[in-house]
């Protein structure tokens, strides 16, 4: 049964499109055939350069009171949801990809679990897929959740039951507001998602599977599922965005600051195991800066009460390497 609410969107759905025109409608149509009936659809063409997507989108738009679309010329991820979010008239955002797709009672699903907990944030789980494969579950837990901006954030930093993914979360618009994208990085969920949650009053989470990720080669974090496809241009953004994170979450939350601290540590050995087993050699430089922020944590990572089996491995293969040119 849909909620029915008064004619003002309750909630705006972000999409933003580029150069993906074999994904699109899909992903459209599952957001138009939502069974919540009060939102309207922020539409992007986000300075598409391919010919076909830009005439997908006016024809997905075209007669649909509750479709707004932006075309927009020599944008980035940045510019179009920040463009996207100045038009959005909805109390909550909801963001979706132009490669994913939604379950029909997602908006439904999340509105009504933000307005029991009365959370600025709430989220389902999800699948993953790979082209010409069935979904798999990707995030599914069988409880609810309603954390605290500290308990949230260790569970984005901990990717048991979420990630940094702004998807598939239903955020309040004046909670976004706060914190634009920034211009130009192409990692732009995980520069803001965490200032979300970290500043939000409460989160409800729910794990039943709404939302599907669609895994492909052309996806921007397309490496989190081969390693060779990792670059120095991607580890240069993600160490800068990792720094800044932990500087600004430790401030935020200094209860949990050497959880944050271990979360950094650990990312870096992931990156330096990944880097060192598969002999990229073209990002020696950034082997280096995981092993010298690595040598500066020293004794605070390996007695972190955090730390995992496996990373005990990884740091066997970190002391046998360190030195090897």
């Amino acid at each position: 049964m849909s909620v029915k609410i008064s004619s003002t969107p309750k909630i705006s759905v972000i999409l933003l499109a580029f150069n993906r025109p074999q994904y699109l409608t899909r992903a459209f149509e599952s957001v138009l055939s939502q069974t919540f009936d009060n939102f309207e659809i922020i539409l992007v063409d986000n300075g598409s350069t391919d010919g076909e997507t830009n005439t997908i989108c006016r024809k997905l738009a075209e007669n649909k009171s509750n479709v707004k679309l932006l075309q927009r010329t020599d944008s980035n991820i940045g510019r179009g949801r920040n463009a996207a979010l100045d038009a959005a008239q909805g109390e909550y955002i909801v963001y979706v990809d132009d490669d994913d797709y939604a379950s029909p009672e997602l908006l439904d699903f999340l509105y009504r679990l933000a307005l029991e907990y009365d959370a600025d944030i709430s989220f389902c789980g999800s699948y993953k897929q790979r082209i010409n494969n069935p979904p798999e579950v990707q995030f599914e837990f069988n409880k609810r959740f309603v954390m605290t901006p500290e308990e949230a954030v260790y569970e984005v930093l901990e990717r048991k039951i979420t990630n940094s993914a702004l998807t598939p979360k239903l955020l309040k618009r004046g909670l976004c507001t706060q914190f634009y994208f920034p211009d130009g990085r192409k990692y732009d969920d995980i520069t803001i998602s965490y200032k979300l949650f970290a500043s939000a009053n409460r989160i409800a989470a729910d794990g039943k599977p709404l939302y599907t990720f669609l895994r492909h080669s052309a996806n921007n974090s397309g490496f989190t599922n081969d390693d060779k496809q990792l670059n120095p241009l991607q580890l240069e953004e993600y160490f800068c965005v990792y720094k800044e994170r932990t500087e600004w979450l430790c401030k935020k939350l200094p209860t949990i600051a050497e959880y944050i601290n271990y979360s950094e540590w650990s990312f870096l050995l992931s990156m330096y195991r990944k880097i060192t087993v598969n002999k990229l050699t073209h990002c020696e430089k950034q082997r280096s800066y995981c092993a010298a922020y690595l040598e500066k944590a020293g004794d605070r990572y390996i007695k972190s009460s955090w730390i995992k089996d496996f990373e005990f491995t990884y740091l066997d293969l970190y002391k046998e390497t360190k030195n090897d040119k």
